[in-house]
């Protein structure tokens, strides 16, 4: 069932929990990430990065969230994760997107801001939502890979959020896209500081491999939404990896894909139930 992208984080800062958003590359890794909510029962975010759209087919993405939308049993938010290309962006607000994500973080503040307002503006006449970001997570993000990681400043969230009239404020605050190479440290006191001074919900990028009870600390603090890629696409993969070395002669796409599909529907239900931080 659709869900309302800014109600439910909402609901999730008053009841100190946060909402799952989870990257999927194909059909398999929607499906698994579907099945893990409704096992839950617990809303969940279904995103689509540029370049994993790219690959499978704008119009196989659009499609994909239609049906997941309509048929999901649970309240599911169809969202555009770290748009760069406004036009790419625009289209998605026009083909059923709930919300979309700006990632301007690289360009000047002033350029942020400019870039966000026109993406504010578009999708809102729309009905979309719109989530935007201020500092620079780092690390491998999609097609790009970024070696710089800037905090974020607490003056610039502020007057950021004011300028742009966003729905959610992406923030660095020590995670990384991508794997890490060491285990991560949470900027727990800027996370608070943010949150304490905005009323618009927060969120937390670059969550895989971060340790289950630092999430919960995030939660605990305010952070409302909680992005996973990595963890689902190391899943998906080991899952093939082991189906092939225990069926080297069984080529039947349905029977991995099925193996797959189960491996991220695991994962996906461990972190649903730290997010559910109960």
């Amino acid at each position: 069932m659709k869900a309302n992208f800014k109600e439910e984080l909402l609901k999730a800062k008053a009841g100190k929990y946060a909402i799952p958003a989870f990257n999927f590359d194909n059909l398999e890794m929607a499906k698994g990430i579907i099945a893990a909510a409704e096992a839950e029962n617990f809303p969940v975010i279904l995103m689509v990065t540029e370049s994993a759209a790219k690959y499978i087919g704008l119009e196989y993405v659009y499609a994909i969230g239609k049906i997941a939308v309509e048929q999901s049993q649970v309240p599911l938010i169809f969202h555009w994760d770290h748009g760069f290309d406004i036009e790419l962006i625009k289209r998605a607000c026009d083909n059923g997107f709930s919300s979309v994500m700006l990632d301007a973080s690289t360009k000047s503040f002033k350029e942020n801001v400019k870039l966000t307002n026109e993406i504010v503006d578009y999708a809102h006449a729309r009905g979309v939502y719109v989530e935007s970001e201020i500092g620079h997570v780092g690390g491998k993000e999609d097609d790009r890979d970024s070696k710089e990681t800037s905090f974020t400043d607490v003056n610039e969230a502020i007057e950021f959020n004011k300028l742009t009239g966003i729905d959610a404020l992406a923030i660095a605050a020590g995670t990384a896209h991508g794997v890490f190479k060491s285990k991560p440290k949470l900027q727990y006191d800027l996370i608070e500081e943010i949150v304490n001074k905005l009323s618009t919900p927060i969120v937390l990028h670059g969550s895989s491999g971060v340790p289950h009870e630092d999430l919960q600390k995030a939660i605990s603090l305010g952070i409302t939404k909680i992005n996973i890629g990595t963890d689902l696409k190391i899943a998906y993969a080991e899952a093939l990896k082991t189906w092939f070395v225990k069926n080297p002669q069984k080529f039947d796409a349905r029977q991995f894909g099925s193996f797959a599909i189960e491996a991220v529907k695991k994962v996906a239900i461990e972190k649903i139930k730290v997010f559910k931080n109960q």
